[in-house]
């Protein structure tokens, strides 16, 4: 029975053969910022999003004085999702919303350096649940006093 140190090189090497940049494996398997807030402790957040492959992620925005300080995501276990929203998150941090509502799914794609065809997708996936925390974020802005009901919906 090999180590676990073993496994994880073979498992790495497997990753690299299958075509994986460097950072889409270290992105793998070290995600940034992955794990679930409550509604209630983001300034922005997107629901479960489902994209076009059946893969879902939500995101949540942390914003003060109109930038992003923090940012969080829950996502389907694919690698694909998972190594978007990792990316995603960390770079729109420090970000005006107008700064992160502009980043693409290629700019995603492209700090990744790239994934297989099959999970490309999933970068639109990260793209569009960002879209609805940003959404989120401008219609509490307008209206805070909804802030106030949030643990009700």
């Amino acid at each position: 029975m090999g180590s676990a140190l073993e496994e994880q090189r073979e498992v790495i090497e497997g990753l690299r053969e299958d075509g994986y940049s460097e950072t889409v494996i270290d992105h793998w398997l070290n995600p940034r910022n992955l794990g679930r807030r409550s509604r209630e402790e983001c300034d922005g957040f997107s629901d479960w999003f489902t994209g076009s492959c059946g893969d879902s992620m939500e995101i949540c925005l942390r914003v003060r004085d109109g930038v992003i300080r923090d940012a969080t995501f829950m996502s389907d276990i694919c690698i694909g999702a998972v190594t978007s929203g990792s990316m995603l998150t960390e770079m729109v941090k420090g970000k005006t919303i107008r700064e992160a509502f502009v980043i693409s799914p290629d700019d995603i794609l492209s700090r990744l350096g790239g994934l297989p065809t099959q999970f490309v997708h999933c970068a639109d996936l990260a793209k569009n649940a960002l879209n609805l925390a940003i959404r989120d974020y401008l219609a509490l802005a307008k209206e805070p006093w909804k802030l106030a009901y949030r643990k009700y919906y």
